[in-house]
Parts: C-alpha cells; sequence; structure tokens
C-alpha cells in the first residue's frame, strides 16, 4: 500500500537531512553557483583565521569580534535608503547562543515594568535593559552611546519606539551594522519572540553597491553548518537586491580578511544596461558645415536688426532749459543794425 502524507513527509525530511550539503534546493541559486567552490572558500577562510587568531592574540591589545561575512556586490546601486535591517532565517544561528552573545533590549518607560517582565517570563539572555528616558540622558554623550554599543553584540528594540531610535543613537550603531532589530514585546510568549530574533542574520539595505551578511562565528560554528548558512543567505540576499540579474560577485570574509571568491556573473553581457545608458549619455549633435553656420549667423543678424525698435532724435532736445533760462535771464532783445545818416 502506498504510505500516508505524513509518512511521505517524514521520508523526504529524512532524505533532506541527510543529503549533503552540496546539493542546494533546485532553483535558488545560479547555474554556475557551485557549493563545492563554496566549501572551499569556507574551508580556506576557517584556515587562515586560525593561522592568524594567535598573533592576533599577542599583538592586539583589545581583542576583536570575529564573524564570517557573505559579501554580494551588484551591479547597480539603489537610491532609497533604508534603515530597517531584513530578516534572513538561516539552518544554524549566525551569532553564538546567550550569554556568550551579550544582548541588549531597548523598551518604552519605565523600564521597570519590562525588567519584571522579563523575569516574570523566564528570559535570562537579555543582559541589558534600556529606557527611551536613560538614552536621552545618561546615554546621551557621545562616549557614553559608544561605550553602550561596544558592550553588547545584539541590540534589540521595542517596535513601538523603533522610529526614536536613529536620532536617539546616532549613526554609530548603524555603521557598526548594529541596527536594532525591532521585536513585540507585548506577545504572551516573549522569550520565543525573543528567541527568534537572536536565531536569525540580517540583511543591512545601503545604497552602495556592496552589501554584507553575517552568517557564521569562526570557532562556534562548524564549517558544514558555514557553508549550510551561506547557501542560505546568498539566494535570500540576492533577492534583496533585484535578483541574481543585478548579482556581480559573491564572496565570503572574515572581520579582517581579504575576500575569498565563491561566484561572478558571466562576462557575457555582465554591463549591458549600463553601456546602452552610457551610449545614450555620449551621444552628441553631429558637426554643421561652415557654409551652413554662416548662413544662420547671418539670418540671426537680420533677425535682429528688424526687431530692435529704431531711434528718432527728437527736435525738441534741449528746449526744457532753454524756456528755463529764459524765465531766470529774460529773452534777449533782437540786435538792429544803425541806420546810416
Amino acid at each position: 500500500m502506498p504510505p500516508s502524507a505524513a509518512a511521505s513527509k517524514k521520508i523526504k525530511a529524512k532524505k533532506a537531512a541527510a543529503a549533503p550539503v552540496d546539493a542546494a534546493p533546485p532553483g535558488a541559486l545560479p547555474a554556475g553557483f557551485k557549493p563545492q567552490q563554496a566549501r572551499k572558500a569556507v574551508d580556506a577562510l576557517l584556515a587562515y583565521h586560525e593561522k592568524t587568531a594567535a598573533e592576533r592574540e599577542r599583538t592586539e591589545l583589545i581583542a576583536r569580534d570575529e564573524y564570517i561575512w557573505l559579501s554580494i556586490n551588484t551591479k547597480t546601486g539603489s537610491t532609497r535608503k533604508k534603515l530597517m535591517p531584513v530578516k534572513i532565517q538561516l539552518p544554524t544561528p549566525a551569532l553564538p547562543p546567550p550569554p556568550a552573545t551579550s544582548v541588549c533590549l531597548f523598551t518604552k518607560d519605565p523600564q521597570r515594568e519590562y525588567k519584571d517582565l522579563l523575569e516574570k517570563q523566564g528570559v535570562k539572555f537579555v543582559d541589558r535593559v534600556v529606557g527611551v528616558e536613560k538614552l536621552r540622558g545618561k546615554f546621551k554623550p557621545f562616549e557614553a552611546r559608544r561605550q553602550l554599543r561596544n558592550d553588547h553584540d545584539l541590540f534589540l528594540v521595542d517596535d513601538r519606539v523603533l522610529p526614536l531610535m536613529p536620532k536617539l543613537l546616532g549613526k554609530m550603531f548603524f555603521e557598526a551594522k548594529k541596527t536594532p532589530i525591532p521585536v513585540n514585546v507585548l506577545r504572551k510568549d516573549l522569550k520565543a519572540e525573543l528567541g527568534r530574533a537572536i536565531a536569525c542574520t540580517y540583511f543591512h539595505p545601503s545604497t552602495g553597491t556592496s552589501h554584507s551578511v553575517r552568517i557564521a562565528t569562526p570557532g562556534v560554528t562548524t564549517p558544514a553548518e558555514t557553508v549550510a548558512n551561506l547557501l542560505a543567505a546568498a539566494p535570500a540576499a540576492a533577492e534583496l537586491v533585484g535578483g541574481w540579474d543585478n548579482v556581480l560577485s559573491v564572496g565570503i570574509k572574515t572581520s579582517t580578511s581579504v575576500l575569498l571568491p565563491v561566484w561572478s556573473a558571466p562576462l557575457t553581457g555582465r554591463f549591458k544596461d549600463a553601456a546602452a545608458d552610457a551610449a545614450e549619455e555620449m551621444e552628441v549633435e553631429e558637426p554643421q558645415p561652415k557654409a551652413t553656420k554662416a548662413k544662420a549667423v547671418k539670418a540671426t543678424d537680420a533677425k535682429e536688426k528688424k526687431a530692435a525698435p529704431e531711434l528718432k532724435k527728437s527736435s525738441t532736445v534741449g528746449s526744457g532749459a532753454k524756456k528755463a533760462k529764459a524765465a531766470v535771464v529774460g529773452t534777449p532783445k533782437p540786435k538792429t543794425k544803425a541806420k546810416a545818416k
């Protein structure tokens, strides 16, 4: 007898779990995207990280947070500036689970009410709760806000106060890709809501042609998990930048390494649209012959002469001045010649 629908789903799920990482979902990646190349790039990047980790610990006074980033370069950028990050679901969380990852939550006032709410629902992975009043007072100075940014790896924010964040936090949070993630703190299962926000990675829109998505943490995420996250994040990020037709190249890097290429767009027709636009802008009018130019100049001069009004000389020029002088001095009598006797 044929298996039931539930049994068929279980069989498909087992096959998908047992399938190798190289078996990417059909249609999600372009034809030339090879998962084997992604695996080679991940192995090489992790080997480089292990090689340089000891040297960084010896030379750097303050250790930096190292993450693996998926970098997507596009042919054209967007002119629309957006601050809201877009959620991307990964098979494995890109950040290590708390308490290794420090989480801060921005809430409405009073903040004590939400601290008690987190404690009541058993949420222990949020390290700090900051209200709007504290952001306007204690964390208003630049140094205090920078220290707050450096103290935590991930920031969550009550979606009701999200519009206030750009003005209260400043550009330093957005430049460091620590944009607060909106959450609904009024949900009944608040712990699950915050857990889902921490488990996802986020795409930060920009107006340029280079975009980065955090997909793993070296030393915490295994190579197989990193490759799986890469194959899951690449199609989602490509859809957010206009599809694979607008993607120029895909690569991965750590916070301190160079970019390792994973996929590049075919050279044929890569900049076809851009070349057509440039050709239209470079078009100029054809030069006219010299004789035609001379005739056009003469015709223009003739038109200007006809259009200009002619000025007539007035016969009464100076008559006003003569009348005024006569009124003051008097009219001189005409001289008569004496008659000869």
